[in-house]
């Protein structure tokens, strides 16, 4: 298998289970299990975002538009890197990073003995950050939506809404290397959003301003708006007690057509290395 992430023009390898994509923010992607002999490309720009969160200032509700197209490649001469420039051409690079906040997964299966890709696929979501991108989206979806795109239809549909279930898990670990993590308390909750833009502008700016802190002024109340109305006072002990926390949003997008549900491979997930605080725990 090989693996290329994409994020806002800066190259990031993957390790065995995750990469933090921002040692700051702690922001890591997971790792994703392929088929061998697959190429995957991963293209996001969620740290620009996750740091910048003023860029997001549309005033049009819009849904979030999700592309899950591909196919099987018949007697193709092309190799990956062929295929993965044409889908390229066709959209990644038409969705520009100052206009929209996306997340693209791009696979392309290939024959050992020819290089020849053989399958592709395409998993994306993505959303306009602002008025001019909604304009523009409008403008690109009349020219390419229900194009072919190397032999199969190519479709971008609206998301109906989404359902975020995130995980909450505080414990112990050694070190950020550290592949094991002695879970004091883990707990889940679910949450509705009309798209992911409004999951952005209120759950990750939230976590921006209030989940990567040991003070309980902040981490305390974040836990009870997003869990439960008591969650502040279950963690206080054991924040005290804990040196690592992972906050796991899972985004299921609702669709009209089927499948009518949607989730990407393509999932990214937040740490909070409590080690770098004067008392080393998490409160």
């Amino acid at each position: 298998m090989k693996l290329l992430l994409i994020t806002s023009c800066m190259a990031f390898s993957l390790s065995v289970t995750a990469a933090s994509m921002n040692e700051h923010e702690n922001i890591f992607i997971q790792n994703i299990k392929t088929p061998k002999h697959t190429i995957i490309k991963q293209q996001t720009n969620v740290q620009m975002i996750f740091k910048n969160p003023a860029l997001m200032v549309r005033t049009t509700e819009y849904p979030t538009q999700i592309v899950r197209v591909g196919g099987e490649l018949d007697n193709s001469t092309l190799t990956c890197d062929e295929v993965e420039k044409e889908i390229d051409s066709f959209f990644s690079n038409q969705i520009k990073h100052d206009l929209f906040y996306y997340n693209t997964l791009i696979m392309c299966g290939y024959d050992p003995k020819t290089n020849y890709a053989i399958r592709y696929s395409i998993q994306s979501y993505f959303d306009p950050l602002n008025d001019k991108g909604i304009e523009y989206l409008q403008s690109y979806l009349a020219e390419h939506n229900g194009k072919m795109l190397l032999g199969w239809p190519f479709y971008v549909e609206d998301a109906q809404g989404v359902v975020v279930s995130m995980s909450m898990n505080a414990g112990r670990k050694n070190g950020h290397n550290d592949s094991t993590m002695l879970v004091l308390r883990h707990d889940n909750a679910n949450h509705y959003f009309a798209n992911n833009y409004q999951l952005l502008k209120e759950l990750v700016a939230d976590i921006h301003q209030r989940y990567n802190s040991n003070n309980p002024e902040l981490i305390l109340p974040f836990l009870d708006r997003w869990f439960f109305s008591f969650a502040g006072m279950v963690y206080e002990r054991i924040l005290k007690n804990s040196t690592y926390t992972e906050l796991q949003p899972e985004r299921i997008f609702l669709m009209e057509k089927e499948p009518k549900i949607f989730s990407s491979a393509l999932k990214y997930y937040f740490a909070n290395h409590c080690s770098k605080y004067p008392n080393k725990h998490c409160l």
